[in-house]
């Protein structure tokens, strides 16, 4: 993911997941009920995507908004998640 500041038309910052913090669904298994989470989730085409999300345990799945009103997501496509509010240095880092 590339990113420019604001009013600096010639540097760009690049973004990558620092996926050391994170909790991979094999192991760790899901969040708790109601958790905001940063989610990696593979689609029904195998492609690797993210997006928020917040987990509602009775139905196993995740409230997504794609900015269409929302969505459901099927706990069992997320590959990955991280507390939305815990740890902000788990999310993202920037690389050179």
């Amino acid at each position: 993911m590339l990113m420019q500041r604001k009013g600096e038309s010639r540097v760009k910052y690049k973004f990558e997941i620092d996926e050391s913090k994170w909790n991979y669904v094999e192991d760790i298994g899901l969040p708790e009920d109601g958790q905001w989470c940063f989610l990696i989730w593979r689609t029904h085409k195998g492609d690797y995507t993210y997006h928020l999300g917040g987990y509602n345990a009775r139905e196993n799945s995740f409230y997504v908004n794609f900015g269409m009103g929302g969505c459901v997501l099927e706990a069992d496509s997320v590959i990955a998640w991280v507390d939305l509010f815990e740890d902000q240095d788990a999310l993202l880092k920037v690389i050179d």
